[in-house]
Parts: C-alpha cells; structure tokens; sequence
C-alpha cells in the first residue's frame, strides 16, 4: 500500500472513531449500524436505563442484607433518579413547601445545586454531552447544563408528566397533558410534534430501527417514524399510562389500565396479552432470559415468559392506588429485581420470585430505583427522602445450643438456657416454641454468645420437642435446634392432701374438730 493510500484510511477511521459509530457485519450477513446513542454511557442515565427501558443494569450489589447508606430530604417522590458518569445524582420531588424541587446529589448525598420548576414528577434524562433533560408539572422542558445552569426551556402549555428519551442524533422526545406528543431540538427548537387523543402521561421508548413508542390516555399505544409520521397505533381498552419497553426481538410490551399487560410485534399486530388483574402503569422491565416483570394496582408484581404465560407471583403491596406496584423494577447483572410498592417497602427478589430482603419506609414508593456503578440502589419515597440503601453480606447466628433437664414432672417450672454466636458481632434475639403449642415470640437482644435463660412448666404426661432459633439485629435466622424432653411423673402430692381430693366431705368436719 503506498503512502497516500495510507493517509487515506488512516482519514476514513479517524473519521469514523470520531463520530463512533461501526459497520458490524452480522450473522446474517447484513451489515448493522451499531451507533453510540445520544444518552450518556453512566450507571443510570434515564427512567429504565436505557432507550428500550428494559431495566438492566451492569452492576449488582454485593451482599443479602440492605442497610441505609444516605438520605436526603427533598419532599415526596414520584420521580426516578439518574445517574451521570461522575456518580451524579438527579431527582425530582414535590416539595412540602414552596422550594427547590430538582437536585442534584454527589454520591455521598450532599447537594450539589438545585432548581425550583413547581413539582417534577418526570425522570431525567442526561445526554452524553452531559445536558440534563427534564419535564415539570410547570409545562415545561428543562435543559440544564451539569453546573445547574439553565440552558433553555421548552413550553408545551400543560404538565410534562413524562420522562423524556434521546434518539440516536440528539432528538429528545418527550410528551405532554395537552395531548401532545413532542420531538425537540438539542437547541430547544420545536422539530415536530403530533396530537393525539387525550393527555400523555407515558413515556417514550426506542427500539434498533429509530423508531418510537408512546402510549396515550385515549388509550392507543403509537409507533412512529423519526420524522413524525405515524407508523401505526395499537388500540387497547384502557389509558395507556405506562412507558413501553422493548425486547431483544423488538417485541414492543406495554400495560394498560385496561388490567393487561400487552405484547405486540414490531408491525402493530397483538403477539399476547396478560391479565394482571388491576390496572398497569408501570414500565414493563426486561431480563436477560426474556422475562418480563411488571406491577399491577392490586399490589401483585408478576414475572411473565415470553410466551405470555405466568413464571411466577410475588405479592408486593396490600392493592389499590395506595397499595399497588407502581414503581418500575430494575434488574442487576446478576438478575436480582429491585421494586417499591405502596406498602411503604422496597423489595429486593431473586431471579425465582422469592425474597432477599425488604426495606421500609414510612411513604408509598412510586419511585423506579436506580443501580448504581458501586451497586449502591437509590430510590425516593412519598415520605419526602431520597435514599441510598448499601447491600452488605450478613452470615447468621449459629444453631443454638440448648441445655437443661431431659427429663423432668409436670406442672413444676423446668429452667434452661439457649446460646448461640453471630460471626460479624451482632446482638441476638431468640424464638422458643416449647412443644405444647406454646411459644415465645422473639427475645430482648443479648450480645453475641450471652445466654438467654427461660423457664417453662408443662401440664401433661407426654414427650416434647424444645425448637429454638437466633436471630441477629439486621434480620438474618438461623437454622433450628431441637432437644427433646420427657414429663412421664406427675407432681408428688402429700398423702394427706389426696385425703382430701378424695374425701372433700371431711373437710367441713375435720374443720369443727380442728376449731
């Protein structure tokens, strides 16, 4: 190859690494644009993390028990926190008072700026040139610059209830209550916008072609082309209210308050559809394998295969407006799931529907978490913080070792002591059941390897298990003990006292002797 061929390629891939953008060729043969989209490369940087809002993270936390790391107070929380490449955090609240409503937090949780902008109930979306993009119940778009400078701001009139998404060349789409569905500029000029029948309330997704999904109260789901044009709308029975999400097949899932969770193939044509029961508004999150997990206003959180069918149920809130699942799931690399209910509890739930651990707080959680690059999970709740909950590994105590009579009578009290050591220090608690249906309930704490002594006193002739379990402060259990004890002797009682059991007429006469 001579010298200006060399300069010449050497151009074309400078040219290209400079725009980051490949030619992969596939499987298939076809070429495939791989592009860097416009949304920031950070832990979290939109609702759902990412464009097709599929939930995942590339983090996980490490550990079985979750303890507070930080809150912030910030007044109630709808709205889902990002993330940006420097640990950032970005959230919007509904102040208690007129105040600021939108921060942003360091990690540590202290204040980096604020902005007031009314109540902020959509999620943010940061640009990998590191605008922050946000809606406001004021009507507006925000564009704020990483130092909290405002940059411009776009009026739709009405509130922007929906969290906006970044295609691919800068375009954010966002959509509004005046029944608006809006592409907008990076400069803040309008590109396009189309009306639809009732409010929007819904978020956008993307999918691999470019193009966009959005649902709307007039309840449709609707595809379009990036120029505006409407590729089709899928008619449900119900508003529209959550944010779609899209699958590695392009498959397009999206609930309604219709009470169904629908699938519906890249051509507008229904796939399936699932009954979850009460009303969806929850963005449907995506795991690795395909299975979808969604909320539902009763209070139930399902996990569906991709055929449609149920994988399994966790009940995760009492049901209704106030009790339902309406926080979105994220799922770690690990396929751990993280959700809030309005039980006031964030729920941490392995891949097979059971629980890891839950953690409360004292408002409903609307909020959608975020995963952070340290795995640190961060969520809002309507008791007005923001918070950082840390995953730690708790091992739990030892069987206890229990110690006392084999043996022994009836009605007479029966001493013994139950000891058991917890290897990271913590206090114990401890649970009895005494076998005769008595039990009880969980101790005082005593220090790790102090004895607890309880007595009891059983009543008939029988042989019966003693069970005993520990428990550390943070919640961890151990396995049961067990010792069995036998009661085969009624208590002596004195040969002049079973006289009298047995003659209770002499009583009177051996009195007027006596007197």
């Amino acid at each position: 190859m001579n010298t200006k061929k060399i300069s010449i390629v050497i151009v074309i891939s400078l040219f290209i690494i400079t725009n980051m953008t490949f030619i992969v060729i596939g499987n298939n043969g076809k070429t495939v644009n791989d592009t860097t989209f416009n949304q920031m490369n950070s832990a979290w940087p939109m609702f759902g993390h990412d464009i097709k809002h599929t939930g995942q993270s590339p983090y996980a936390p490490n550990g079985n028990y979750c303890v507070e790391k930080w809150k912030f107070n910030c007044g109630k929380v709808s709205s889902s926190p990002v993330i940006d490449n420097d640990g950032v955090i970005y959230i919007g609240s509904k102040p208690n008072e007129p105040s600021a409503n939108f921060y942003a937090l360091n990690n540590d949780g202290n204040e980096k700026w604020n902005f007031s902008a009314y109540w902020i109930h959509s999620s943010a979306a940061i640009a990998n040139d590191g605008i922050i993009y946000v809606g406001s119940y004021d009507g507006n778009l925000y564009a704020f610059y990483p130092n909290g400078t405002e940059k411009w701001r776009f009026h739709t009139g009405r509130w922007v209830f929906s969290s906006p998404v970044i295609g691919d060349d800068g375009t954010i789409y966002v959509g509004s209550t005046n029944n608006k569905f809006y592409a907008i500029n990076s400069n803040g000029t309008i590109k396009w916008s189309y009306t639809t029948g009732f409010k929007i309330y819904s978020s956008a997704a993307i999918d691999d072609n470019g193009i966009i999904y959005i649902g709307s109260h007039d309840d449709y789901l609707y595809a379009f082309y990036p120029n505006g044009t409407v590729r089709w709308r899928f008619k449900t029975d119900g508003e529209v209210k959550c944010p779609p999400s899209i699958g590695d097949d392009g498959t397009i899932y999206a609930g309604s308050w219709d009470g169904y969770l629908y699938a519906i193939n890249q051509d507008g044509i229904l796939k399936w559809k699932f009954n979850t029961g009460d009303a969806t508004e929850t963005s449907p999150s995506i795991a690795l394998d395909g299975t979808i997990y969604v909320g539902s206003y009763n209070g139930k959180f399902f996990a569906i295969n991709p055929d449609g069918t149920e994988k399994w149920m966790f009940r995760a809130g009492s049901g209704g407006s106030s009790g339902g699942v309406l926080s979105s799931p994220a799922i770690d690399k690990n396929g751990n799931i993280y959700v809030g209910s309005g039980d006031n509890s964030l729920y941490a739930i392995y891949p097979n529907g059971t629980a890891i651990w839950e953690y409360k707080t004292k408002g409903n959680i609307e909020s959608s978490p975020a995963i952070g690059e340290d795995g640190t999970i961060y969520f809002g709740s309507w008791d007005g913080y923001l918070y950082a909950i840390e995953v730690i590994e708790n091992k739990p105590p030892s069987k206890p070792a229990i110690d006392g009579p084999p043996s022994g009578k009836i009605n007479i009290e029966h001493n013994y002591s139950f000891v058991s050591t917890d290897a990271d220090g913590d206090e114990i608690s401890y649970y009895i059941e005494w076998g005769d249906d008595s039990y009880t309930g969980w101790t005082r704490t005593l220090p790790s390897g102090e004895p607890l002594n309880a007595s009891h006193i059983w009543e008939q002739r029988d042989t019966y298990s003693i069970r005993a379990k520990a428990r550390d402060e943070n919640g961890a259990e151990s396995d049961w003990a067990t010792l069995e004890v036998s009661m085969p002797k009624n208590k002596i009682i004195n040969p002049f006292e079973r006289f009298l059991e047995n003659h209770p007429y002499m009583f009177p006469i051996l009195r007027k002797i006596f007197d």
